[in-house]
Order: structure tokens, then sequence, then C-alpha cells
């Protein structure tokens, strides 16, 4: 069965964007890093061959002006609204409810699965128990406002420390197994 695994960025305070969903706080720390250093995402990225995105974070990455960076895996964009327009290749638009639809996309054959975010999204799969292990970059910066990492409501859930890396610049990666 596929794991879904969570990995994404946050600043101390627990904010995954800025509330315009700007990631400039995260470009300013990456200068801080040697060109080569991409902080396990290679390998964190060939581990898995399926995305999953909120419909705000589809509009975010899409606005970011580069080529769709999920080419080589297939994206599911889970969204209520069907004005959604999907402008990228292999990926397809979720407006199922996503607790029939996830345990559908674990039981497939392949790689295990990416919740890219936002911050409802991770809460929703959270609360459901389809999030598998979380791989979170703390960077070193205290934004004060914007999106947090787990919006609305998180349940209670207990994590297991698995490992952790750090970076020159002060970026930490924790990785947590979910116990459930």
């Amino acid at each position: 069965m596929k794991k879904i695994k969570l990995y994404i960025a946050a600043s101390l305070d627990g904010f995954i964007a800025r509330q315009d969903h700007s990631l400039d706080w995260l470009d300013a720390l990456s200068d801080a890093q040697p060109e080569d250093t991409d902080y396990g995402y290679q390998a964190f990225y060939d581990s898995i061959d399926v995305v999953l995105l909120g419909r705000s974070t589809y509009d975010v990455v899409v606005g970011f002006d580069v080529d769709w960076p999920y080419s080589n895996t297939q994206a599911f964009v889970f969204s209520r609204s069907a004005e959604v327009k999907i402008t990228t290749p292999q990926t397809q638009l979720v407006q199922e409810d996503f607790k029939t639809y996830v345990p559908k996309l674990k039981q497939q054959e392949g790689k295990d699965i990416w919740l890219i975010g936002g911050g409802q999204l991770i809460t929703s799969f959270l609360n459901e128990g389809f999030i598998d292990e979380i791989i979170i970059s703390i960077a070193p910066v205290i934004l004060g406002d914007g999106i947090p990492l787990f919006a609305n409501t998180p349940k209670e859930t207990k994590l297991k420390l698995h490992e952790t890396q750090h970076f020159g610049n002060g970026i930490v990666n924790l990785t947590y197994q979910v116990i459930t």
C-alpha cells in the first residue's frame, strides 16, 4: 500500500506562506546555502509518483511562471468547485469526496504519494488518518502571520521522530512517522 507523505516547509511559527501566498522568505534562505543543496528534495521526489494539491495551492504553483514542476508524476487537485481550470499535464480535478477517493489512491501500485498542501487539505487528511509520514523543513524565520500549516482544527495526532537533518542556513528537516 502506498504511503501518503506530507513534505513541506514552514516558518518557525508554523506558517507555510504569507497571507498573499508569497514564499519570498524561503527564497532568501536558499541564498545562504551552496547551489547544490536541495534539502533532500530529489531523494524525496524520486520516492513518489503521485502528488495531491488543494485548489489554492494548485493555483499558486501554476502562477509561479515556471514549467509544471510535477511533470513526472500524476497530479490530483481536490476542489468542490467545477470552475477549476486544469492547465498542466497529467493533472486531474477531483470533486469526489476525498474520504472515499484517497483510500483508492493508496491501494494503487507504485511509489508513495506526496501531499503538497495547502493547510486546509493537510488538516483534512490528518483528521481522517490518511497521512503516514510528515517531513517538515523548519525555516529559521518567524513570519508572525500567514497561511498556517494546519488550518482550522487538527485533531490530536501522535508522532514518532524518525530522522533529523540540519543545514548551514538554519533550516532543519524533521521526519516524523504518524502513530496510528
